[in-house]
């Protein structure tokens, strides 16, 4: 569900557990949580990974959307801080490295309100969102959406995105 191996899961659960201590089952004031941190950390991460409404997270763990929600608001902050070293890792990472960027346009449909949504180039209405990766093909960032008539040379922004001229490659990497 979460796409983490048991051993990463059962690391990352220990990690905020940490930070919100044995409160989480026995808080001192108030009524318990309906679902056990390990439980709620999975719901979380399932509701992340596959970018799905509440209400369905709420459908398939058995309790109420407004318990995902308040799951979601408590949990995120504490899973980026826990996270953070990583995330600094892979990203030092892959400045030394190199990387890869590549952009798409994801659709939104149409969208009269918005303006610049269209994408001349791919011929619909989406966001340009770019990627970037390491040369293992490794996701290391994703920026932020942005219209779709937007180029992609216009929209690379990153400080990990290779300036002009610049070379990705490795030496062992093959071509």
């Amino acid at each position: 569900m979460t796409g983490l191996p048991t051993d990463r899961l059962a690391d990352l659960t220990g990690r905020v557990r940490e930070i919100v201590g044995d409160e989480w089952e026995k808080p001192a004031v108030g009524r318990p949580h309906v679902l056990p941190l390990s439980t709620a950390l999975v719901a979380v991460l399932f509701g992340l990974r596959h970018n799905v409404s509440d209400d369905l997270v709420a459908e398939v763990f058995g309790c109420s959307q407004a318990t995902i929600t308040r799951y979601h608001q408590i949990l995120q902050p504490v899973l980026r801080w826990v996270t953070r070293p990583e995330v600094d890792q892979r990203l030092e990472q892959t400045r030394r490295e190199g990387v890869l960027v590549d952009g798409f346009v994801a659709p939104v449909g149409e969208r009269e309100a918005y303006h610049g949504l269209f994408s001349g180039k791919k011929h619909m209405c989406g966001q340009n969102v770019q990627v970037i990766a390491n040369l293992d093909g490794q996701v290391a960032d994703v920026g932020d959406p942005v219209n779709g008539a937007r180029h992609d040379a216009r929209h690379s922004s990153s400080p990990a995105s290779p300036t002009a001229g610049e070379t990705t490659t490795r030496p062992e990497a093959p071509g």
